[in-house]
């Protein structure tokens, strides 16, 4: 059964002038990202920062913007295809108690946007 889905939209050109400053990141990518989606996402390009930021929006809007934050869920890519998803004690707490037990996402793009789709599938 499906607790909660969530989807966001972000422009690329948009989020590479905010996000990136000459060619380096900007100080905000240090409190949206752990070091560890840091160094993975670095290895994949500026599209993978994108789609974490994408994806951690869309997780939000179907969690339903329960108190946790952007740090406590990480996607790391282990190729260009697949992400792992990796929960935060806090989180997984919650979502125990939301008796979630999977968390499904998609990526589409297009030459001006990435879209994250997220469902959140619970035992009911």
């Amino acid at each position: 059964m499906i607790y909660g889905c969530g989807i966001d939209i972000e422009e690329i050109n948009r989020f590479n002038k905010h996000y990136f400053h000459k060619g380096k990141l900007s100080n905000l990518i240090y409190d949206l990202f752990t070091l560890r989606e840091i160094d993975n996402f670095s290895i994949y390009g500026k599209e993978a920062f994108l789609k974490g930021f994408s994806f951690k929006e869309a997780f939000y809007k179907a969690l339903g913007y329960i108190n946790i934050g952007f740090k406590d869920i990480e996607l790391i890519f282990k190729n260009s295809e697949t992400v792992e998803i990796y929960k935060s004690n806090k989180l997984k707490r919650v979502l125990k108690d939301l008796n979630i037990i999977e968390i499904k996402t998609h990526f589409q793009e297009t030459d001006q946007y990435v879209i994250s789709k997220v469902l959140l599938m619970n035992k009911n």
